[in-house]
């Protein structure tokens, strides 16, 4: 009941009405009734069910995303990406006996509207969440020291995806903004460039940001602590980086998808028309527009391309290559995720590439400007990058002087809140 209040408040906020919420609550029942006729019987009707209910539910999540695209924005109910997901991956997994138990209404709905993660995930499997329902608060096996040990732990991650998308996401996003008030054809080279490293921050720490706070709270809840990012930037190759990258989304569209199409057992030709239809259907996810069905497509080439070419490459080599193209192309690639007028995104490459002859820089010392404004901030998103920078917090967190810092950054993050205009999160577009 609280995730659903959650969700209404939440609705209102975003677009005055609750048009939105009967969206989730019919989802949910139906749902909830298709997965207990599906373990009701066997065979061919078992097969026609599932087939069924996935039906409906793709069918409902791209009708809502056409309906927001070409009618009104604000009839895509907040979120339908990241539930709809979570209820076919329940239907796959009931339907493979995954799930051994007849689980109740109110815990299935619970998984399906879960608070921390009905808005833009993570995508957790009901798997992880049921087996964790006898650790939530209240429970008779929660002991008082694990409830507060939970609670501590959780609010640690929750702090510091506050003050990424607070103190670095949102601070990206005004310097990003900053080169669309100019105008793409406007801005320098070296500005060009810097812009797509800003938004490649940006979305990044925005949308870790989030998935810190909400894997935080549902740390406090008695729940795992779920890996949606898992140090991407890190990556040998543009296949391991979107392994790393909302990994939650990229291990639903393999175990959902890639696997039951033949996944790596079938010809080449095969892999490559699979690996097509994954990446069509994840650019499509994002939205409707070009920009993000040319961003999967581009996607595909680049993992084409290593798979059949780069990972043939001799070790040193193929390590040079593999880091420029997680370096140099996936930030190219955000660029063209961002921008989703076609002439201001192939106005924004020619100043990338200036050699094309387009468009004349207004101030060709624009990025000297910016970089002191904003140097400072991009040099701590960029060292944040290090796994190592990451990985001292989590092992040493429970360190004092670590709890002194995380309580200052808590409270420098309110003041931040309380003097800016506050920027949504930039995956409640999806």
């Amino acid at each position: 009941m609280g995730s659903l209040i959650f969700y209404v408040v939440g609705s209102i906020d975003s677009v005055g009405n609750l048009n939105m919420f009967p969206a989730l609550l019919g989802a949910v029942v139906v749902n909830y009734l298709f997965a207990r006729a599906v373990r009701s019987v066997e065979g061919k009707k078992k097969k026609a069910l599932l087939a069924l209910i996935v039906i409906f539910d793709a069918a409902t999540l791209v009708t809502f995303k056409l309906l927001g695209q070409f009618v009104d924005g604000s009839l895509i109910p907040i979120g339908i990406s990241f539930y709809t997901f979570k209820m076919i991956s329940f239907q796959a997994d009931s339907y493979n006996g995954k799930i051994d138990s007849k689980p109740l209404f109110k815990d299935v709905a619970a998984y399906f509207c879960m608070f921390p993660q009905v808005v833009s995930g993570p995508i957790m499997r009901y798997s992880d969440y049921s087996d964790n329902l006898e650790l939530i608060p209240g429970a008779s096996k929660s002991s008082k020291e694990e409830i507060f040990a939970n609670i501590e732990d959780g609010l640690k991650y929750f702090i510091v995806g506050l003050a990424m998308k607070v103190l670095l996401a949102d601070h990206y996003a005004m310097l990003w903004k900053e080169i669309g008030t100019i105008g793409y054809e406007s801005i320098s080279t070296p500005f060009a460039w810097i812009g797509a490293v800003t938004y490649s921050l940006q979305l990044f720490y925005d949308f870790w940001g989030y998935s810190l706070m909400s894997s935080g709270i549902a740390v406090m809840l008695g729940f795992p602590f779920v890996v949606n990012f898992d140090h991407p930037y890190s990556s040998a190759s543009v296949s391991e980086f979107y392994r790393r990258w909302h990994a939650t989304l990229g291990s639903w569209f393999r175990d959902y998808i890639y696997i039951p199409m033949g996944g790596s057992r079938v010809s080449a030709v095969r892999i490559v028309l699979d690996l097509l239809v994954v990446w069509l259907v994840t650019g499509f996810w994002h939205g409707v527009t070009f920009n993000f069905i040319l961003w999967g497509l581009i996607l595909f080439v680049i993992i084409m391309c290593e798979r059949f070419v780069v990972f043939k490459l001799p070790g040193v080599l193929k390590a040079i290559v593999g880091r420029f193209n997680v370096l140099v192309l996936i930030p190219l690639t955000w660029v063209i995720f961002a921008i989703s007028n076609a002439e201001m995104l192939l106005n924004y490459f020619k100043r990338l590439f200036p050699f094309f002859g387009a468009g004349i820089a207004v101030n060709n010392n624009d990025y000297i400007k910016n970089l002191g404004i904003y140097g400072g901030l991009l040099a701590v998103g960029l060292v944040l990058l290090i796994p190592h920078v990451f990985k001292f917090f989590e092992n040493h967190r429970k360190n004092p002087l670590i709890m002194i810092c995380l309580f200052v950054l808590f409270w420098f993050s309110v003041y931040s809140l309380t003097n800016s205009a506050g920027n949504p999160f930039m995956y409640f577009a999806f």
